[in-house]
């Protein structure tokens, strides 16, 4: 789409610079709380499941990039996950409704049934561009907080499973157990090898922060953790993340997902974690309680959205 002020046009490596320029200026506008740095946005765009060139479009002006919108296909559930960016000086001019637009074809394109957002609850603006787009809430999500250092962690019982840190090589057994733990929940897109070993390598993560529980040699639960070094300022609070916590659905109900929670905070708080993140889909309570147990505490709501295309 063209006219006198602004273009949208498919990604080209050659955009970098301006692509990273827009999250830089507008997060320093808005102080929204995204992790924005060089290393953050150059692994999303290599992400195996992406295809930048295809899934990415950026909104130019004159020469300076101004929007964007990207398309995360997950195929094997027919779904397109969606998430964009307009820079907060040209917001309210149309530009994000014609991104959408591009993003929708692009998803019919693939087959894909569904297109779903999330935003953070207090987006008003957001929230009013779901409703003009035709898109339907769907759930919520919490955000929880604690802060390691200021709690008792309880001492790991071991009984007769085995608590180690994934090593190098392992990528099949946490793929293994994440798509079995997760089989059948909502949203849960079936992870391949290679998803899982460009995520554990990437510069919030490595082998060592994903906590493997094993009964014998076979994986039954983990807790995967992440430590952000990447685009904090000097001084802030260091942040990590409870990413994922699975326990395989035989072996559930024996405290071993309370366990591997409390590996996963020693983990953090060994490496000088001071706040430690997570989100938690509000509709499974076993999970909120167990959280909340732990002393997390929520702090935000985000809200998932949905269009149907079939």
């Amino acid at each position: 789409m063209t006219d006198d002020v602004w273009t949208i046009r498919n990604y080209r490596p050659g955009d970098f610079e301006n692509y990273l320029r827009l999250h830089l200026e507008s997060e320093k506008l808005d102080q929204a709380g995204r992790r924005v740095s060089r290393s953050l946005l150059t692994e999303a765009l290599g992400h195996p499941g992406l295809q930048p060139e295809n899934d990415l479009f950026l909104v130019h002006s004159d020469e300076n990039v101004i929007g964007y919108i990207r398309v995360f296909l997950e195929p094997a559930i027919g779904r397109a996950l969606v998430d964009g960016l307009v820079h907060p000086r040209h917001r309210r001019k149309g530009i994000a409704t014609a991104l959408f637009g591009h993003a929708v074809r692009r998803v019919q394109a693939a087959g894909s049934e569904r297109v779903q957002i999330c935003i953070a609850e207090n987006n008003l603006e957001a929230r009013q561009l779901c409703a003009r787009l035709g898109l339907k809430f769907i759930r919520y999500f919490y955000g929880y907080r604690l802060d390691p250092t200021a709690v008792q962690l309880p001492e790991i019982e071991t009984d007769n499973y085995i608590f180690r840190s994934l090593r190098p090589g392992e990528e099949d057994k946490l793929t293994f157990i994440q798509n079995r733990a997760f089989a059948g929940t909502w949203g849960f897109n079936p992870n391949t090898r290679h998803e899982i070993s460009y995520r554990i390598h990437s510069s919030s993560c490595t082998p060592e922060d994903v906590v493997m529980v094993y009964r014998e040699d076979k994986p039954i639960a983990y807790c995967w953790t992440r430590i952000f070094h990447e685009g904090r300022e000097a001084g802030a609070v260091s942040k990590g993340e409870i990413h994922m916590l699975g326990v395989d659905p035989d072996f559930r109900k024996q405290s071993i997902g309370k366990n591997a929670l409390m590996a996963g905070l020693t983990h953090l708080k060994h490496k000088g974690v001071e706040l430690v993140e997570l989100m938690a889909d509000s509709e499974m309570p076993a999970a909120l309680a167990l959280y909340e147990s732990a002393g997390f505490e929520k702090y935000m709501r985000t809200e998932w959205y949905e269009k149907k295309l079939i």
